[in-house]
């Protein structure tokens, strides 16, 4: 079994459990007005009331007040992105349509400054600096996020790998596995879904290679995937080794019967067609939610069985899906 749970400690005194399935908020994708700002703003303000063990949030959106500064905890773990989605062109995979970018400036200092003044009693996870135009070697990659790693001692780090030439779209695996034990001292690993692999399945392959070379050298830290938020894929990616996953498909969709369904869609099923457009968001929003702790339960209670059915729906792809997974392991190795 590819799949598993890890305890991450934090400095600060608090554990956490995997698998987990992270609420993302960004700016991007999100409308603008001259006098409200970002719409994430107000999406934020609904969705707190209900978060309550993860969330994810981007320092570039805190740092453009985007997002209004935190000043306590609203979740266990908060995880930092880096800003680098922000500011690319890359669009995840629930993404609808390619909204232009028109990105503001963004750079290691500021997102270190976000960093200094993010509140030192809330746990947080800060994730490696990265920028679309900033392609560098592996090696290059974990320097540099050592170096921030090591001020900020207090919290826990992500290293998040990136393409290392601009003539690559993905991933390297295969330098990935060569450098395994540099991987060491970090606290999570992190890879975005689109830079995985062209295909689901090249994707859970790359994602079990990792893992098992990983097993193999030692190194525990979870693998986390960014832009995998959605009933199906987050499953798929975790039966494959991966235990974090963040993305927007939660505020765009609404999840019903193992799928995600455009939200009017859910909302005429599942609220009603007299309710107004923005009371359908706020409840797709906390249906969404709670659909997502009932997953990851039925992740820990398959992680105890071994046993397909214990996901509610989905259980003959999942399995099939694995079972082509393994086939692929094997010819490769």
């Amino acid at each position: 079994m590819l799949a598993r749970s890890t305890e991450l400690h934090h400095p600060l005194g608090i554990t956490v459990e995997t698998p987990l399935l992270i609420p993302s908020f960004s700016s991007k994708g999100f409308g603008f007005s001259k006098d409200k700002g970002s719409e994430i703003k107000a999406i934020f303000t609904v969705a707190s009331e209900y978060l309550v063990d993860t969330m994810l949030l981007s320092a570039y959106d805190i740092s453009y007040r985007h997002l209004d500064p935190i000043e306590s905890a609203i979740t266990e773990l908060v995880f930092i992105d880096s800003g680098g989605y922000e500011i690319s062109d890359m669009q995840d995979l629930s993404a609808i349509y390619r909204q232009p970018v028109q990105p503001r400036d963004w750079t290691e200092e500021k997102l270190r400054k976000v960093l200094d003044d993010w509140p030192e009693h809330v746990p947080a996870v800060f994730v490696s600096y990265d920028k679309p135009d900033l392609r560098r070697p592996l090696d290059e990659q974990i320097a540099a996020a050592r170096r921030l790693a090591a001020d900020y001692q207090h919290q826990l780090h992500t290293l998040l790998v990136k393409p290392e030439s601009e003539r690559q779209h993905y991933i390297q695996e295969k330098n990935v596995i060569a450098n395994v034990d540099e991987l060491k001292g970090f606290d999570i690993l992190a890879f975005t879904e689109k830079e995985l692999g062209n295909s689901i399945l090249k994707r859970m392959t790359n994602i079990a290679l990792i893992r098992l070379a990983m097993d193999d050298a030692g190194v525990t830290m979870p693998i986390h995937i960014y832009g995998s938020l959605d009933p199906i894929t987050s499953v798929l990616y975790f039966l494959a080794g991966a235990e974090l996953f963040d993305g927007l498909t939660w505020l765009r969709y609404g999840y019903i019967d193992g799928f995600a369904c455009y939200q009017h869609n859910y909302g005429a099923r599942e609220i009603g067609i007299d309710r107004t457009d923005d009371f359908i968001k706020a409840k797709t929003i906390r249906d969404n939610l709670s659909y997502l702790v009932k997953l990851s339960q039925q992740m820990r209670v398959y992680l105890l069985e071994g046993d397909f059915e214990k996901f509610e729906h989905n259980a003959n792809v999942l399995r099939k899906s694995f079972e082509l997974l393994r086939t692929k392991i094997r010819r490769i190795q």
